[in-house]
């Protein structure tokens, strides 16, 4: 053996031993990582004992929470709606471009409370439609529906289905729905958790307690209670929007905290890229010639119609968007004929049920602004107030019938 190979043996080894002490080191970290990022996971994917939690706090509070994940809070609206009902007799129905529908947008006589849910489709919104007319209408009597056709919601396929909306089904919806264990990996070690979990960790022992800090980020079920700006008692059950009072109120409408509001020169920028053949707003648009899906419609017109019988009326509403987007649609040669069909045969569905859809797309035409939007299709309160103080005014005038409503005079 040379003095050579002598002399590269102890550091050839020494590098191992660097390079195994490295790896442990980064195997222990991100198992670390791994592990808090599971236990937040837990209540940032949802759970039953999470929603039970959320759902009795807000009762007791009448605060702002809501149960995670934001894309399936059914659960929580459902129990909540259980709570809710010997104070209500109306509801809202519909996908998050509702959401910003308050209680105080209705006469004194409809005691309203907002039961929509992140992407809820057209044919979950027929089921639960048929759930509340089977079940609920000698409570409910007054139902405000969407019918969302700007981003396609009119036009899918899908069979519709009585959704069960009863206390019970909260349990079901965990057992039933249970979120693989890879995906919860995948979860807890994408980058928005991970540095989620590094301002967390940071903001702990920057505190007066830290171990008491982590104690209660890691171990409570939900947040501590604090105070929306606007005096509101709040509490929060995600990890990501901890103080921010973002959530459900108590009539079941959004806050819309921490969302931006749109500007008059971006609203033109997003309405002409609205017109795009690779826009979601023109996605679904002509897929069948601007025709929405009868088999969706003719549900949701016969339970109308039952429900009407049994002394209830039931509205629909193709929600507000952003002014002159529908405009910029209709202007476009490409979809001009798809729209108009798409309007006209939501006007003769609805003379044939005998119902009323309100049409408040062009938001314009209520006096909507672009401040008044979140993005293309999501109006925060002020415009769908201006929109439904019109339709309650031309409604006590005599001046609303079957068919599709548009605000006479402008």
């Amino acid at each position: 053996m040379t003095s050579a190979t002598l002399d590269i043996a102890p550091a050839a080894a020494s590098m191992r031993r660097y390079v195994s002490v490295l790896m442990a080191a980064l195997g222990l970290t991100l198992a670390l990582v791994l592990a808090l990022n599971l236990v937040l996971g837990d209540r940032g994917l949802g759970n039953v004992q999470s929603t039970r939690t959320a759902s009795s706090w807000q009762q007791a509070t009448q605060g702002v929470t809501y149960a995670p994940p934001v894309g399936n809070t059914r659960p929580f609206k459902a129990l909540r709606l259980a709570d809710r009902l010997p104070e209500i007799n109306a509801l809202v129905l519909g996908s998050s471009a509702l959401m910003g529908i308050t209680h105080s947008m209705f006469p004194a006589n409809l005691r309203v409370y907002n039961l929509t849910a992140t992407g809820n489709s057209t044919a979950a919104i027929a089921g639960e439609a048929q759930y509340i007319e089977r079940h609920l209408s000698d409570r409910v009597r007054w139902v405000l529906a969407g019918l969302d056709w700007s981003v396609g919601m009119v036009y899918l396929g899908g069979a519709t289905a009585e959704v069960d909306l009863s206390p019970a089904s909260v349990e079901r919806a965990y057992v039933d729905n249970p979120i693989p264990v890879h995906k919860r990996i995948e979860d807890a070690l994408s980058w928005p958790r991970v540095a989620n979990l590094g301002t967390m960790v940071a903001a702990a022992f920057k505190s007066a307690e830290p171990l008491n800090n982590l104690r209660h980020t890691f171990f409570d079920i939900g947040g501590a209670e604090y105070r929306c700006a606007d005096g509101s008692r709040a509490r929060d059950f995600d990890v990501i929007n901890r103080g921010l009072c973002r959530g459900y109120r108590y009539d079941g409408s959004w806050t819309f905290a921490n969302d931006r509001r749109l500007t008059p020169a971006l609203v033109k920028t997003l309405a002409m890229a609205a017109t795009a053949t690779s826009s979601k707003y023109t996605k679904h648009l002509c897929a069948n010639g601007g025709a929405p899906n009868p088999e969706l419609l003719k549900p949701l017109g016969e339970t109308a119609q039952r429900f009407a019988g049994r002394g209830g009326r039931m509205v629909f509403l193709l929600p507000p968007l952003a002014p002159g987007l529908e405009r910029a649609l209709r202007e476009t040669p490409r979809w001009q004929a798809c729209l108009e069909r798409t309007k006209s045969d939501l006007n003769a569905w609805a003379l044939k049920y005998q119902v009323t859809v309100i049409d408040a797309g062009a938001s314009e035409r209520y006096g909507c602004q672009a401040m008044e939007f979140s993005d293309e299709h999501h109006a925060y309160p002020e415009c769908n107030a201006r929109m439904l103080r019109r339709y309650f005014i031309d409604l006590e005038a005599g001046r609303v019938r079957a068919g599709l409503y548009l605000p006479e005079g402008v």
